[in-house]
């Protein structure tokens, strides 16, 4: 069968193989079939061995969203007499906060929040965790993807564990595209879903736990009941089955998706897209357009641009332009400032984002769009 080709350059659902759509198209099955039970067992110890956790960390899948792993990561594993510390620098570490304000007490939560164009300074982290021993949890974005940044993460984990905090890791958009090794950086809970850098389809979202956290604390009390970390976790473990429906196809795309991460190698993959982002930042300059964050280290793996100032400029219209060529571009997140974003992961190559400049220089000229040239390629 074959299946049009977009180039989607967002920072999720992302690009994906002509294998991993076909991967979908299965016989029907039953989810409480044994068989299916051993493809998502299978899938939790894959997912777990992308990140070197083998020996130390369990997935537990959900169906939902990566925001539906975030909530029950948060509302579970904080205790009723725990203190989580959220680090903000961007609108996913405010979305932390919105759940932590929803399921934890008031005094539960500690805040140190920057702008979206600085990082969290790791002196001042250490010294809230200090002067704060009340605090048992710290919670931060790894890859923020309102500007492409990418947080401290080996330095705010070596900190929290001298001070003997849980490391919460809303690693959305840097899981398997990012090398991250468990064994070298001591996180507790990592946060993921299907459709970002393991080039899955949307729908399926996991936390891959520390196996000592995963007993519940004494006297545990759901907040959630769909969300229940440690009821999804206990429930697997002893039927082999999610408790509620799962997302059967997707799960049979995103066995198909890690397939091809072996195949590829991490390190493979992570070349790849820096070899895109940096033949996209590179083309992007030459046709004048601005990085939001330039002198903040970048994830290589998306990029904020400040929309230009012309009186032809309209993203809008840009979008939908580029859209009938092919190419899906994403506004920005960052408060009011004026921006957009251009993400370069999923399953595609340097040739496509060749293609997607020569399309957007060809969009500027129809449109007379002459931009004033700058230096901002961060390497």
């Amino acid at each position: 069968m074959k299946i049009r080709r977009n180039v989607l350059l967002t920072p999720g659902p992302a690009t994906t193989s002509d294998r991993v759509k076909q991967a979908q198209i299965v016989p029907d099955i039953c989810p409480r079939e044994a068989e299916f039970g051993a493809l998502q067992d299978s899938i939790r110890r894959r997912l777990v061995q992308v990140v070197h956790g083998e020996d130390t960390h369990t997935a537990v899948l959900f169906a939902g969203s990566g925001t539906a792993a975030v909530e029950a990561c948060v509302s579970s594993v904080v205790p009723n007499d725990g203190k989580i510390l959220v680090l903000i620098n961007g609108a996913y570490g405010k979305r932390m906060l919105d759940m932590c304000c929803i399921h934890l007490r008031p005094e539960q939560i500690a805040v140190y929040e920057t702008a979206y164009d600085e990082l969290p300074d790791t002196l001042e982290v250490d010294r809230i965790l200090s002067t704060n021993p009340s605090i048992t949890h710290l919670a931060l974005i790894h890859h923020e993807t309102t500007t492409g940044i990418l947080n401290p993460l080996e330095d705010i984990t070596a900190i929290s564990q001298r001070h003997d905090v849980k490391v919460i890791v809303d690693a959305m958009s840097s899981f398997a595209g990012i090398p991250l090794n468990l064994r070298q950086t001591s996180c507790d809970f990592v946060i993921s879903s299907s459709n970002k850098c393991i080039q899955g389809m949307a729908g399926t979202a996991f936390v891959i736990c520390r196996n000592t956290l995963l007993i519940p604390p004494e006297n545990y009390r759901p907040r959630s009941l769909y969300l229940d970390l440690y009821g999804q976790h206990a429930g697997f473990e002893s039927t082999l089955q999610m408790r509620f429906t799962p997302p059967v196809q997707v799960l049979y795309a995103l066995d198909a998706a890690l397939d091809e991460f072996f195949e590829e190698t991490q390190l493979g993959r992570y070349r790849r897209y820096c070899q895109c982002w940096e033949i996209l930042l590179d083309g992007m300059d030459k046709l004048g357009f601005a990085m939001a964050v330039p002198q903040l280290p970048q994830s290589k793996l998306l990029t904020t641009f400040l929309e230009p100032q012309h009186p032809r400029y309209d993203f809008d219209a840009m979008h939908d332009a580029l859209l009938a060529e092919g190419y899906t571009l994403y506004p920005g997140k960052v408060g009011n400032l004026a921006s957009f974003r251009l993400a370069n992961i999923g399953q595609i190559d340097i040739q496509d984002i060749q293609a997607f400049l020569v399309a957007m220089k060809r969009y500027l000229a129809a449109n007379e769009i002459v931009l004033p040239l700058f230096k901002t390629i961060n390497n």
